[in-house]
């Protein structure tokens, strides 16, 4: 629940901004499941993924989103902001000679992908 700034009472809101929003990080199997593999393959990443972080986890989840997906492979990033950075300045380099649009109040990690891409940058104004 939280404020309602209109009534001064109560109303129940839902948040998908939260990186647990589903709570299934609280669900007693996939903690079952966490716990099972930590005891499995040990804790820690060891390094980024382009050095020595990448596991056989990563590898076969990879794979079955890749075949889930009907795709040649596929890449899981270690967070939002990296897939949005990665995914804009590849796919400036991959279709050249673009413009880029983008609103005055995109998240960071779409403006540094759209800094470090190759396209033209047109930026606008908030909904504008």
């Amino acid at each position: 629940d939280c404020h309602d700034p209109v009534t001064g009472g109560k109303r129940q809101v839902m948040g998908f901004c939260s990186n647990d929003y589903l709570s299934m990080g609280q669900h007693p199997k996939v903690i079952g499941a966490m716990v099972k593999t930590a005891q499995e393959n040990g804790t820690g990443a060891g390094g980024t993924r382009n050095i020595a972080g990448t596991n056989h986890n990563h590898v076969l989840l990879e794979q079955e989103l890749a075949d889930l997906h009907g795709k040649e492979a596929a890449l899981v990033f270690t967070s939002c902001f990296q897939a949005n950075d990665t995914t804009l300045s590849t796919m400036s380099r991959m279709l050249p000679n673009g413009i880029m649009y983008s609103d005055y109040f995109n998240h960071a990690s779409m403006i540094q992908g759209i800094r470090r891409g190759t396209w033209d940058k047109k930026i606008y104004g908030h909904n504008d």
